[in-house]
């Protein structure tokens, strides 16, 4: 599942509890200087302990890897509110 930069500003005026992880590596730019944003790898990913209560939102560079890692954990975490944002990083700082 995916979503836009709208869908976060959306869920965060309606108080959804929000994870935003960047998955890319620590040396990928650009640099997201928010404190709301925590760097996960996206190899250190699947060992993350996710909050059922937590909607997530993956960011990567361009929205793909972010979508790989959200296919996975459905696929093996099925109850776990995740999506990719659409245009990575870039789209976020946006």
């Amino acid at each position: 599942m995916n979503c836009k930069k709208e869908n976060i500003l959306s869920w965060k005026s309606e108080g959804v509890k929000l994870g935003l992880i960047d998955i890319r590596e620590f040396y990928e730019s650009p640099e997201i200087n928010d404190s709301e944003v925590i760097n996960v790898p996206m190899g250190e990913l699947l060992s993350y302990d996710f909050n059922v209560e937590t909607t997530y939102v993956l960011i990567c560079g361009t929205g793909r890897r972010a979508t790989a890692a959200v296919m996975e954990i459905a696929r093996i975490k099925p109850e776990v509110k995740v999506y990719a944002l659409d245009g990575g990083a870039e789209a976020y700082l946006a």
